[in-house]
């Protein structure tokens, strides 16, 4: 819940003009509700790709304060942040109503992005493989194998999240690959595409980017300082 919308709109230009020619970077951007169609009208025709952070299952209805899948397409948008361990601790989001998120964003033909992640204390309690059985489990079960392509998973260790404490590459490297190992359990022909999440910057990126089974990175605190995300944005390029 950073930037108002004249704020949002303001960085959407400046990133727009600054923004350099992607080879091989694709950059999302997911701002407030309220900056959506803003930020959406100065980034069209660029390269950025515009998402909200969050969505209901209704395609209507009698449900204040949420935002519904069409409405967002009718934006123009192309994806939605699910799931984030913010809505699940702080607004009770169950593993169980991410998933009904995540096929009405599948219906309008709009990409999920499927938060998934541990606390500290289920780390340290050996806990992690157990918690992200049971986020992906109602995930799994919603999924064909073409909807399955059109989704993005984000591993974010819930206790690395704007605290500056990041995993390290060896606990990122093999939860990655532990999601990778439950996502081929279920048989599906592609290969996931798996973000990391948690106090990433562009003095840690560099190296993250590389781990196997990392697909770049769900960025929250550097995203809305300019010069940072340029930076992460050369960055991913050069990797």
């Amino acid at each position: 819940m950073n930037l108002t919308p004249s704020e949002s709109a303001s960085f959407a230009c400046k990133l727009r003009e600054q923004l350099p020619t992607l080879s091989k970077t694709a950059v999302w951007v997911a701002p407030m509700t309220i900056s959506l169609a803003d930020v959406a009208r100065e980034l069209r025709g660029s390269q950025v790709v515009v998402g909200a952070q969050n969505a209901h299952w209704a395609p209507s209805g009698a449900f204040t304060g949420e935002t519904s899948p069409a409405a967002l397409k009718d934006l123009g948008l192309r994806f939605s942040i699910l799931g984030h361990s913010e809505r699940r601790t702080l607004f009770g989001e169950s593993s169980e109503s991410v998933a009904l998120r995540m096929k009405a964003l599948l219906a309008e033909r709009l990409t999920p992005v499927v938060c998934i992640g541990e606390t500290l204390e289920q780390r340290g309690s050996s806990l992690t493989e157990q918690v992200l059985e049971s986020q992906l489990g109602p995930i799994f079960t919603a999924l064909d194998a073409h909807a399955a392509e059109q989704t993005v998973l984000a591993y974010e260790p819930v206790w690395a999240i704007g605290t500056g404490k990041v995993a390290s590459e060896k606990e990122i490297a093999e939860t990655h690959a532990f999601i990778r190992a439950l996502w081929d359990s279920q048989g599906y022909n592609s290969a996931p595409r798996i973000l990391y999440g948690g106090s990433v910057n562009p003095q840690n990126f560099g190296s993250i980017v590389k781990i196997p089974n990392v697909s770049g990175a769900l960025v929250g605190g550097a995203s809305i300082k300019l010069e940072q995300w340029l930076e992460l944005i050369a960055i991913a390029e050069r990797a």
